[in-house]
């Protein structure tokens, strides 16, 4: 059986790059002045994308035809993903009724436990530093509001 890494992979890139080209084609609001165009987040968040996607065609370049792949899945692991999903939608449904900085509090919290992490110093400094960070970064520096939900 072949890796079927290698043509996701390519598939992936081919559209990443197509929506990077996209981005261009975005015209700024003159609402609101910013030193930020409606395409800067797009085109960082597709710019991360191809890179991870880049090192995952090397990683399956290098590995072969078969991709050293093992058959199934743990159970373990297909709770953790599951559980992690959840997590994700939670944060979605959370931001938007809690706030951007309380639910990314809260994902970081649930997360870390799904995955494994117990030590809870280190799970209260990411939930505390981590959106502190984020609100710095978008709202003073991007001069970005996030959603304050109705806690803020």
């Amino acid at each position: 059986m072949g890796n079927k890494d290698l043509p996701m992979a390519v598939t992936m890139m081919i559209i990443f790059i197509v929506l990077f080209g996209l981005s261009f084609t975005f015209q700024s609001s003159g609402v609101l002045v910013t030193h930020t165009t409606a395409a800067f987040f797009p085109r960082v968040v597709l710019a991360v994308a191809m890179f991870l996607n880049l090192i995952l065609i090397i990683q399956t370049l290098l590995k072969g035809p078969d991709g050293g792949a093992k058959k199934g899945i743990e159970p373990e692991a297909a709770k953790r993903v599951a559980l992690s999903m959840v997590c994700t939608i939670a944060f979605g449904f959370g931001t938007a009724y809690l706030g951007t900085l309380v639910s990314m509090a809260l994902f970081i919290v649930g997360i870390m436990l799904v995955w494994g992490n117990r030590n809870f110093k280190v799970i209260f400094l990411n939930a505390l530093i981590a959106p502190i960070i984020v609100y710095l970064i978008f709202n003073k520096v991007l001069l970005v509001q996030l959603p304050a939900g109705i806690l803020l």
